[in-house]
């Protein structure tokens, strides 16, 4: 059966079933063209050179593309699409470079969810003229402006009753996300449909928030040109002499904007990847033919890092069709489900690593709309990072941070959708937020986040989420309040600024450490965030977890050994500045608050906790685990002036026995904050 037959999807419903081939929902981003490869000169003020080169980057590559167009509010939303639900597109396209010119029927099946619905609007730019359109078969009428098709109905349909339109209609989409290019003299033609592009060249519903269960996509070009896109080709065949049309079929679900077709003579490198339980999946690469040995060597290690991608975020996505690469002119990438589009940029690791991670952050799971669009890009960029460390070791992990350190002004919430370059800032869409991925993977802890993303894919894999949705999974997981942490991160701007003074005094066999961190910044509020302690001794470090949220807050800690230094978040976990002053004059809290340890330390069953008082004060214990998870909740109380013992006796707050490991007590007397650890051995 002919599959480009559109009258047969308008004779036959069924048949649009069965081409969809099953489907369960799915999602996409862009990888900047130019991203910091080595260390910045500056790691705590960015340097105004550097700053205007990445500015005049960004600038130029949005006059590039074209951006002319100024969307009014949130540009992807219509109150009338909320009426129906699409599943299924078939896009039937017609490519002719000869005289640039797209000619195309697409076919849209979808479930009214609204009471009843007797038109359906579809975004369309008014670029595209619209020949004809029928809905269940019959022939319609339709209005077309302001981006926006309205297509009269066959009928009224009623809530749960489906539908179908299709749309016939010609035009030269050439401009911000279709390129009718050339390369060494021949057509090289390419989409790149995110945020708002797919309108421009196709009718559809173009919401992130409803991707369609399926889409087939079957495009004729001339015979001397090879199409690649997404999911799997089913076939080809000849429609007329000097022509192939290319039948390719996504039966996962995709966003609209992660649809896609690229054609050019393309030479096809193979390989394959083999699954976690064995299943094989082919690699396609489609590359330029003078680049053909160059990409072999810069695509070679893609079936190792979709391994390990697939230990950490669970199964490659869509093992039961493919993935590849597809050359095109632009100077980044576009993750283009299946078949991410890629520029000459194959030599470097990262960028492979970039695309390939959003089929899972993006494609898989894509953000419901572009205020969330960290949730693709965040972990994209991190996801270069943890490339890194798995396959180069820890200190590439910390040096890929490092290089995507900011240090300055902008939400990582995109909070105006309609300024293209507010979306696709690299320094808070990309770099920010890949600390913020960063960061929460120490407060979690490396089993609940990994946990964590386990199950926000179990969620939402083959659909959309928001901050608010991936924030509820994270916190389900870890018993966390996550609640300051997305706030003063994700919505908020800057960063904490740590003035750090300690000092030291002898008591008896032991010491006391006096440490005080006071936050300085004055373009943001305080920030709260658990931070790390190292002191360091001649015979070892003692290491400790603070949580900080005041403007100054004092700790005071019992060391083993006299200390020669205290660091403050020393492996770089927080996004931060620190002016470290070292061994201060500033004078401890003149109340001798003292959290003096705890007998016997390692313990078993049940260990004595001892403090002491200047005063009467009332005084907070409460033990954490290494995660900074809340364990249990001691509470004394109001205690008089003296040395107290408080016992623990190895329980949670449930009542059940605690696991062997390493626990910190927090006490809390007045201003005063102080922490030690604890080892508990079954």
């Amino acid at each position: 059966m002919g599959l480009r037959c559109v009258a047969c999807l308008r004779l036959c419903p069924v048949l649009i079933l069965m081409i969809t081939v099953c489907g369960a929902p799915l999602g996409l981003a862009r990888t900047p063209d130019t991203i910091p490869l080595a260390p910045l000169p500056d790691q705590s003020v960015w340097s105004e050179a550097y700053k205007a080169r990445q500015g005049a980057v960004y600038e130029a590559r949005a006059r590039s593309l074209g951006l002319q167009k100024a969307f009014a509010g949130d540009p992807a939303k219509t109150a009338a699409m909320d009426a129906y639900d699409a599943h299924f597109y078939f896009l039937d396209l017609d490519l002719d470079p000869s005289v640039n010119i797209l000619t195309a029927t697409v076919a849209m099946a979808a479930t009214v969810v609204a009471d009843s619905l007797t038109e359906a609007e579809l975004h369309l730019d008014n670029g595209m003229l619209v020949s004809a359109t029928r809905a269940g078969g019959v022939a319609v009428a339709w209005t077309h402006g302001f981006d926006l098709l309205d297509v009269t109905l066959d009928r009224t349909y009623l809530q749960g009753e489906s539908f179908t339109i299709e749309v016939d209609y010609a035009g030269n989409p050439a401009g911000d996300y279709f390129g009718w290019s050339s390369y060494n003299g021949a057509p090289l033609i390419w989409t790149l449909s995110e945020p708002y592009g797919a309108r421009e060249w196709w009718p559809c519903k173009d919401l992130n928030s409803d991707k369609a269960d399926s889409v087939a996509v079957d495009v004729t070009v001339p015979d001397s040109l090879v199409v690649a896109g997404n999911g799997l080709l089913m076939g080809t065949d000849t429609p007329e002499p000097g022509k192939t049309t290319y039948h390719w079929r996504e039966r996962h679900p995709i966003a609209t904007y992660l649809v896609s077709a690229t054609a050019h003579p393309y030479t096809l490198i193979e390989d394959t990847y083999t699954g976690l339980l064995g299943e094989t999946m082919p690699l396609q690469h489609y590359v330029v033919a003078d680049k053909v040995a160059e990409a072999t060597a810069g695509y070679a290690p893609t079936a190792d890092m979709i391994h390990t991608f697939a230990l950490a975020y669970g199964e490659y996505p869509f093992l039961d069709e493919k993935y590849g690469h597809a050359h095109f002119l632009w100077g980044g990438g576009m993750e283009h489900q299946t078949c991410s589009s890629m520029g000459f940029n194959y030599y470097n690791q990262t960028f492979v690593a970039h695309e390939l991670a959003h089929q899972w952050f993006g494609d898989n799971i894509t953000c419901a709309d572009f205020h969330h669009i960290w949730l693709n890009e965040g972990f994209a960029t991190w996801s270069e990072a943890y490339w890194l460390e798995q396959s180069q070791g820890e200190l590439a992990y910390k040096g890929r941070m490092n290089q995507q350190k900011y240090l300055g002004a902008g939400s990582v919430y995109v909070y105006d959708v309609s300024n293209f370059n507010g979306i696709f800032n690299y320094w808070t869409t990309y770099a920010k937020a890949s600390w913020v991925v960063h960061m929460l993977r120490h407060v979690m802890g490396e089993s609940d986040f990994f946990a964590a993303l386990a199950d926000y894919r179990a969620a939402y894999g083959d659909s959309s989420a928001t901050t608010e949705q991936f924030q509820a999974v994270c916190e389900q997981v870890s018993g966390l309040d996550l609640g300051q942490f997305m706030s003063q991160w994700i919505y908020g701007e800057y960063y904490p600024q740590y003035g750090i003074s300690w000092t030291k005094t002898p008591v008896g066999p032991n010491w006391r450490v006096d440490l005080r961190i006071k936050q300085t910044q004055t373009n943001a509020g305080l920030f709260s965030m658990p931070l790390d302690i190292r002191v360091t001794t001649p015979l070892g470090d003692e290491a400790f977890v603070v949580q900080n949220q005041d403007e100054v807050q004092w700790y005071h800690f019992m060391v083993a050994h006299e200390p020669e230094d205290v660091l403050v978040d020393p492996d770089a976990w927080v996004l931060c500045e620190q002016t470290d002053l070292g061994i201060s004059g500033v004078v401890a809290p003149a109340a001798e608050v003292s959290l003096l340890g705890a007998v016997p330390n390692p313990f078993n069953p049940r260990t004595s906790i001892r403090l002491s008082l200047p005063t009467a004060q009332e005084v907070g214990l409460v033990i954490y685990d290494l995660a900074g998870r809340r364990v249990r909740d001691l509470a004394p109380g109001l205690l008089s002036a003296g040395e107290h013992d408080v016992l623990w006796d190895g329980r949670d707050q449930t009542g059940r026995e605690a696991a062997s490991g390493t626990y910190f007590v927090r006490m809390t007397a007045g201003e005063t904050h102080a922490v030690n650890r604890l080892t508990l051995v079954r």
